[in-house]
């Protein structure tokens, strides 16, 4: 990507180095993935890119998709048939058709209450059809790299096309917490909805019991921040089971949980369960390090064209943690640059140059963007001779520039061999 790749070391590494582990946690998920929340470091998983069905948790990605489309401040009525879309079974929060609302508070509903009808509603105002809105949702899946993700409706009733994993979940949820508005009503545990036009005040309770006591005081965990639950319709074993995907923070450390297709039994929703084992895990055997912040100083390249300088220095674009476990030493923290040999004036401040990836005992723990650190003008006489420099080195113009050499030489050849004939012939003359 940046040409030439050359490896770095933080802290050197020792092939000596004491082995630490931490006894991973049991859950009862069929699939499961345990993520810093700044990075990609993944702490545990568990079938991480086994196939589940999404159910309720469909409905973040229908949440991103209307925002990106209609933004949150674009009044939405509610059309005429909406009754065709929705069954009365479904869980509903009552719109009623000619109603109007901001598509801010439907998708806060979709997000928080869970609501069939509000997610038909943006589907149908922000895709033309629902058809439409789908193939939009499977887009932004490719885009932020899904491939393992196919959606078949923007309400999660259960379809045998609609499908996900744990590692594809992670993805679509960092990505909505990395926009300041959707990070926003995802940490929501209720939202109130504003009188309308035709209904009261509503107010929807997340089914997220990690994070609210409202519908259950069993599973609630004082570190959860936001999230999504998602069940059977009935209680009892099937093939769809229960999932949540939550956040969670304590001492300024974040943390990621998804458990996919965690059954329910006696009672007990061990979807909720294996999440906090999950959380517990991670803040009990890891220590959070702060490998780089940003605007540090990170590098240095060698730069082309500019006056007064033949280097530049890089910065972190960003600030990457790292999770070690505890008593574990840092020497297992490695990083490799990717930078070009070198790079040309101009350069902007800020201007991406390369890249560190950083691994910690050999798998990914998030990658850091190193910018430049100054604006740097281009030398005018510099630039110019750069310039006429790799215009000679061009491929396409280096062989008809050595065909033209080889011309000139043999025709400098021929002149030289008739010239030199004519003088001998000139001295037999005079003889």
């Amino acid at each position: 990507m940046f040409g030439k790749v050359l490896p770095v070391f933080i802290i050197a590494a020792s092939i000596f180095a004491a082995h630490v582990s931490a006894e991973e946690p049991e859950v009862k998920a069929e699939s499961a993935i345990l993520a810093i929340s700044d990075g990609e470091q993944i702490l545990f998983d568990k079938n991480p890119r086994q196939r589940a069905y999404p159910l309720g948790l469909t409905k973040l990605m229908t949440a991103l998709v209307a925002y990106r489309q209609c933004g949150t401040d674009e009044s939405v009525t509610v059309p005429e048939d909406l009754a065709d879309y929705v069954s009365p079974y479904d869980p509903l929060m009552g719109l009623r058709p000619g109603e109007s609302l901001p598509a801010e508070a439907l998708i806060s509903a979709i997000v928080v209450g869970n609501a069939n009808d509000a997610a038909i509603v943006l589907a149908l105002r922000c895709g033309g059809t629902v058809e439409n809105f789908v193939g939009m949702m499977n887009g932004s899946a490719e885009e932020l790299g899904m491939s393992d993700t196919r959606f078949a409706n923007p309400t999660g009733i259960h379809h045998e096309e609609q499908y996900t994993t744990a590692s594809d979940l992670l993805l679509l949820y960092k990505h909505i917490a990395g926009i300041p508005m959707m990070n926003k009503i995802i940490k929501k545990t209720n939202v109130t909805i504003a009188a309308t036009n035709k209904s009261p005040q509503r107010t929807l309770w997340t089914a997220n019991s990690l994070t609210s006591k409202y519908y259950s005081t069993n599973y609630y965990y004082p570190h959860a921040v936001g999230g999504k639950a998602a069940a059977s319709a009935v209680d009892l074993p099937t093939p769809y089971g229960n999932s949540v995907i939550s956040g969670a923070v304590k001492n300024n450390a974040g943390l990621i949980g998804i458990a996919l297709n965690s059954r329910s039994e006696g009672g007990v929703n061990y979807a909720f369960e294996d999440v906090k084992k999950l959380f517990e895990y991670g803040f009990q055997n890891f220590t959070q390090k702060t490998l780089i912040r940003q605007d540090a100083i990170a590098r240095e390249v060698p730069v082309k064209n500019a006056g007064g300088t033949d280097r530049v220095l890089l910065l972190a674009g960003n600030t990457l943690k790292c999770f070690l476990l505890d008593g574990d030493s840092a020497d297992n923290v490695h990083s490799e640059t990717l930078l070009p040999d070198a790079v040309f004036a101009p350069l902007r401040k800020g201007e991406p140059v390369g890249e560190v990836r950083y691994t910690y005992r050999g798998k990914p723990v998030g990658t850091v963007t190193l910018t430049a650190g100054d604006t740097l003008e281009a030398h005018p006489l510099k630039a110019a001779l750069g310039g006429i420099i790799w215009f000679l080195s061009l491929k396409y113009v280096k062989l008809p520039l050595l065909v033209l050499f080889c011309a000139a030489a043999v025709y400098a050849a021929i002149v030289f061999r008739v010239v030199l004939k004519a003088k001998k012939k000139k001295r037999r003359k005079r003889k």
